[in-house]
């Protein structure tokens, strides 16, 4: 079971989301394992119904199956822990990748990643 910690914008308590599985599709959405969505990104915040949230993070061992925007495939991880904040995927304060929503907002952005799954297992 992976549990996203999803941080408010303001002062405020985490909310918890859990699931098998999620994805974030490259229409902004985060999906989980049944396909329905959990989270939006838009204008760089997480929107869990009309809250905002600056970020979510996991706690590990998490792994990344993402799709580059020419389509190539890879499986990153595992990872001890994972941040997705400011439309970008942090391991340990490191820059992992940028998600495609991100992408949208500056196209200038290089290899991006059209879809981001996080995994319990490979």
């Amino acid at each position: 079971m992976i549990v996203l910690s999803f941080h408010p914008l303001q002062s405020g308590s985490a909310v918890l989301v859990r699931g098998a599985n999620f994805r974030i599709s490259s229409d902004g959405t985060l999906r989980g394992p049944d396909n329905t969505i959990a989270a939006r990104y838009l204008d760089g915040l997480w929107y869990l119904g009309q809250r905002r949230h600056i970020s979510f993070e996991c706690a590990g061992p998490i792994y990344l199956r993402v799709t580059h925007n020419y389509g190539r495939r890879e499986l990153i991880g595992p990872c001890t822990s994972i941040r997705a904040a400011n439309g970008a995927i942090y391991s340990q304060d490191s820059c992992l990748g940028i998600h495609f929503a991100r992408a949208q907002l500056a196209p200038d952005s290089g290899d991006t990643w059209h879809e981001v799954s996080l995994l319990r297992q490979q």
